[in-house]
C-alpha cells in the first residue's frame, strides 16, 4: 500500500511539473511590434464553414464579441483563389470600418502557386505543405510583390530557415501538453496558438489565450467554425 502511495505520489508530481514548469519560469513579458497593438488572431478556414461576401458582416461582428482584433482568413486554397480580388478588397475594407485587422491567408501546396497580394498591409502564408528548406524560396518570391508585411504559420517544431515578422507557431494541444510546448521554442517574435475544441472550459481556454498573450507576440485561436461550435462565449 505504502509503494502504491509513493507511485501515485511521483505520478502526480510529475503531472504537476509538467503542467506547471512554463508558469515557474519567469519569462518578461514579450511587447508587442505595433506599438501598443498585439495581435489576437482569429482563424477562419473556409474549407471548415463555407459563406458568400453577404454574410461577411457577421462574420466580423462575431469575431468582434469573442474579444479579437485580427481576423485571418484563408482566400486561397487547392491551388486557387476562393474569392477574386475584388471581394477579398471588400473583406478588406469592411473590417477596417469596424476597427478590425483583416488578414487574407495562402494556403500553399506547390512552389509553382501564383497569387496577387498587392494592396494589402499584412498577409500570411501557411506553408506547412512545403518542405522547411524551401519555404524560404516562396517566402522571398511573395515578399518581393507584397506591399507590406508578409508572416507565416508554421507547425510546431517546423525549422524555419528564414526570418519573417511573425511566425505563428501551431501549439495546438490541450492541457497538459499545451503548456509542454511552450517549452520548446523562443517566445520573442513568435505567436503562439490555441485550439478551442481541445480546451475543456472557458478558464482554461482564457489561460492559454492570456498566457500566449503576455509572452509572445501575441495569439492565434484556430478556427471560427470550432469556436462557434465549442462551449466558449
Amino acid at each position: 500500500m505504502q509503494k502504491r502511495r509513493q507511485k501515485l505520489t511521483v505520478i502526480i508530481v510529475t503531472l504537476a511539473l509538467v503542467v506547471f514548469i512554463p508558469l515557474l519560469i519567469v519569462l518578461p513579458p514579450v511587447p508587442s511590434i505595433y506599438g501598443s497593438f498585439k495581435p489576437v488572431i482569429l482563424y477562419y478556414d473556409y474549407e471548415n464553414l463555407p459563406f458568400n461576401a453577404t454574410q461577411f458582416p457577421g462574420i466580423v461582428n462575431s469575431t468582434l464579441q469573442h474579444h479579437f482584433n485580427v481576423l485571418m482568413l484563408v482566400v486561397y486554397f487547392d491551388h486557387k483563389m476562393i474569392f477574386n480580388q475584388s471581394t477579398i478588397e471588400y473583406f478588406y475594407s469592411y473590417s477596417i470600418s469596424k476597427n478590425l485587422t483583416f488578414v487574407p491567408s495562402y494556403y500553399i501546396e506547390s512552389l509553382t502557386d501564383r497569387f496577387n497580394v498587392s494592396g494589402f498591409p499584412w498577409v500570411n502564408l501557411d506553408l506547412e505543405r512545403i518542405a522547411p528548406n524551401r519555404q524560404s524560396f516562396f517566402y522571398t518570391r511573395v515578399e518581393a510583390q507584397s506591399s507590406g508585411m508578409v508572416s507565416v504559420t508554421s507547425p510546431y517544431a517546423q525549422p524555419v530557415y528564414y526570418s519573417p515578422p511573425i511566425d505563428i507557431v501551431e501549439t495546438y494541444s490541450s492541457t497538459p501538453w499545451f503548456w509542454f510546448l511552450q517549452l520548446g521554442y523562443w517566445h520573442p517574435g513568435h505567436i503562439c496558438s490555441v485550439a478551442s475544441w481541445l480546451v475543456k472550459s472557458q478558464q482554461e481556454y482564457d489561460f492559454e489565450k492570456n498566457y500566449c498573450l503576455k509572452y509572445t507576440g501575441g495569439v492565434m485561436v484556430f478556427d471560427y467554425s470550432n469556436l462557434l461550435k465549442s462551449h466558449l462565449n
